[in-house]
């Protein structure tokens, strides 16, 4: 499928008057998304943005959104986001943008400038998109969608296993950030700031680097320690692994320490822990860890449990070092995700 470019902005920096985009602009953008709400009596020619902003569908099920534009006013979007992957860098400037409640973690701003920072936001059903500008805020920004059908389909034409990024994005509203590469702060500038080209060429230039994006964004997820590859593991390895989780399924209550599991797995703590380190990137105690909030999380979301009896699951005696080690890891508290029910 050739790239479909559905609104941008021609002009930036450097290049005379920076343009201004309308309320009009941004309708027209979402004109096959109707659920897009601008908030307040705003008429279609008022300028809202100045500066770049725009939208690529780069194929079927990827799409990427930049923007290096200041807000004009104070205003409120809102829109419907079907179920998706989404990988974002900031670069520069912070606003208050929420998915399903839950806030879309911003760059901070230290003496020496912005600190760009990455994230990557899971997305297992339609949840809505809020964005609350401030006049004056410039921000600039990569965002990229990943529907589920693409992240399918890409697994089935290049053979590569994708049961940890499924995990991932299996747990609604589950995010992670990391400080981004050099490399990925070049890739989101070249995205912001393309050279002109003919569209085909422009789309190949811009899915090149949106792809080196998704990279390492799934680094994050796939946590492999450097030097180690999940690849590379031994049959007899595989195998082990296969039965901690199946040990863990069995023995979802309450705490367990790294030596019974080792113990019960027929394994050596020490091994156990090399084992994990080239596999996750992480030691055992954070597996469990991780494991045991994310099945926590899931009974609180099929609802019938109380958040004390979800901290039992999880291994925590103290309900409140619960909610603390849960929003940490998810984003947001035990009860928020009652209240989404």
């Amino acid at each position: 499928m050739a790239p479909r470019r559905i609104a941008r902005a021609a002009r930036g920096r450097g290049h005379g008057a920076e343009p201004v985009v309308t309320a009009g602009d941004l309708y027209d953008r979402d004109g096959d998304a109707p659920s897009r709400t601008l908030k307040g009596d705003h008429r279609r020619s008022e300028g809202l943005l100045r500066g770049r902003s725009g939208v690529m569908r780069l194929r079927d099920g990827l799409s990427v959104h930049f923007s290096d534009a200041e807000d004009l006013k104070d205003f409120v979007v809102e829109r419907d986001c079907a179920p998706n992957l989404g990988v974002k860098i900031f670069l520069e400037g912070a606003v208050e943008a929420t998915v399903g409640g839950v806030r879309v973690p911003m760059p901070e701003k230290a003496e020496t400038g912005w600190q760009p920072i990455g994230c990557i936001f899971a997305q297992s059903r339609t949840e809505r998109f809020v964005r609350r500008t401030r006049k004056g805020v410039h921000v600039r920004k990569v965002s990229i969608a990943i529907t589920p059908e693409w992240l399918e389909a890409g697994a089935a034409d290049n053979g590569f296993d994708l049961e940890k990024i499924r995990r991932f994005a299996s747990c609604h509203l589950a995010w992670r950030t990391w400080r981004p590469s050099n490399r990925a702060i070049s890739m989101a500038e070249q995205i912001i700031n393309p050279p002109d080209q003919p569209l085909l060429l422009s789309g190949l230039y811009l899915e090149s680097r949106v792809l080196a994006l998704i990279a390492e964004a799934f680094e994050q997820i796939l946590s492999v320690a450097p030097g180690a590859d999940d690849a590379r593991l031994r049959p007899q390895d595989r195998k082990r692994l296969q039965r901690v989780e199946e040990w863990l399924s069995a023995n979802n209550e309450g705490p367990v320490s790294a030596d019974r599991l080792a113990s019960d797995v027929g394994s050596s703590t020490n091994t156990l822990q090399r084992l994990f380190q080239a596999a996750y990137g992480m030691s055992v105690y954070s597996y469990i860890r991780l494991w045991k909030l994310k099945q926590a999380r899931q009974a609180l979301e099929n609802g019938g449990v109380s958040i004390a009896e979800a901290a039992y699951l999880a291994g925590y005696t103290s309900p409140a070092n619960f909610a603390t080690a849960f929003k940490r890891q998810f984003g947001l508290s035990p009860r928020d995700v009652q209240v989404a029910l």
